[in-house]
């Protein structure tokens, strides 16, 4: 029996004739893509992660920072306390901010980029132009870059200042929502301490593929750096940390189109006031979510530290069969 040369996808005749001609019947190695986002934060430009690859609030625009109050620097139906500045917004609604008062939440350290929730002092919230429980002051990543399926790749280490919520998500380019891709919400201050939050948010008419729910870790996300994956593609979506598979799930139809990154780091807000046990629960009255800040402001300043952000493109995700469940 003749041994074909396993790559020919030609006649027999055809095959007879690379196997003749060895040159022809190379086969090129195979080149790993390119990393769409490979960030490890050596390079800040003006003491701020580049603005090239990352921008720092929710919505891609181009009116930012002009459009600052607009409901791009906190999320209003989450009735979060804390706005997402940076030292770029330099006016609110006509009004200087001074240099002085302006708050820059990111700072690089020997073990990565820190995005540093702090209480603004009475005058910055002045400047900021926000009071009552929404006193504090942090910070947003989000890839400029949208992309359709893919690895993502978190080194984080989360904080446990009771209030803080640090999570990493997807959206899509469209600007519409839903669909969403939680990758992992922490809270890790009260009764999941060794817990994360995955989730997949589709529209109301994809409800069947709704999946959301706190998973075991197994360790303190607050002591230590781990790995926390996402692996995207057009049949699963899989969550992993560590290498350690945590859910997979059939990916969503709206889930099939480009979508950004975000990584950020709220405080408050009705869902961790729930967590803190303040009443009436699911509440958003003013008067709640204040006596729910005065909880726990003393906690802070409090970081979120990442030491890198990679995003693979789909070929890798061939690798999903070598994680392993828990």
């Amino acid at each position: 029996m003749m041994l074909l040369n396993p790559f020919c996808k030609l006649t027999l005749a055809g095959c007879l004739v690379l196997m003749a001609n060895p040159v022809l019947a190379e086969v090129p190695p195979l080149v790993p893509e390119p990393p769409l986002i490979s960030e490890t934060f050596t390079s800040m430009i003006n003491d701020l992660p580049d603005p090239q690859t990352w921008a720092f609030t929710f919505w891609p625009t181009d009116q930012w920072p002009d459009s600052y109050g607009d409901g791009t620097n906190w999320l209003e139906g989450n009735s979060e306390s804390q706005t997402y500045v940076t030292p770029l917004i330099t006016k609110v609604n006509g009004q200087a901010v001074p240099p002085d008062l302006r708050y820059n939440p990111f700072r690089r350290a020997a073990d990565g980029l820190h995005i540093r929730a702090s209480r603004l002092s009475l005058d910055q919230q002045s400047a900021y132009q926000v009071d009552g429980h929404r006193r504090f002051g942090s910070g947003m990543l989000r890839s400029r870059l949208s992309f359709t399926y893919g690895s993502i790749r978190i080194v984080a280490k989360l904080p446990t200042a009771r209030g803080s919520w640090a999570a990493a998500w997807l959206m899509p380019q469209a600007r519409v929502w839903p669909p969403e891709i939680d990758i992992f919400e922490g809270m890790i201050w009260g009764p999941h301490v060794r817990q994360v939050h995955l989730g997949l948010l589709p529209p109301r008419s994809e409800s069947t593929y709704q999946f959301k729910g706190w998973v075991n870790t197994y360790f303190h996300p607050g002591t230590g750096f781990h790995e926390y994956r996402l692996d995207w593609t057009p049949e699963k979506v899989r969550f992993a940390i560590d290498g350690r598979l945590l859910a997979s799930r059939p990916t969503p139809p709206s889930m099939k189109q480009p979508m950004y990154l975000l990584v950020n780091l709220a405080v408050g807000g009705k869902w961790p006031c729930n967590e803190l046990g303040i009443q009436p629960i699911d509440g958003r009255d003013p008067e709640r979510l204040e006596r729910c800040v005065s909880t726990f402001e003393n906690d802070y300043p409090a970081d979120m530290v990442i030491r890198s952000i990679t995003v693979l493109p789909l070929s890798h995700t061939q690798g999903t069969s070598s994680l392993k469940w828990r």
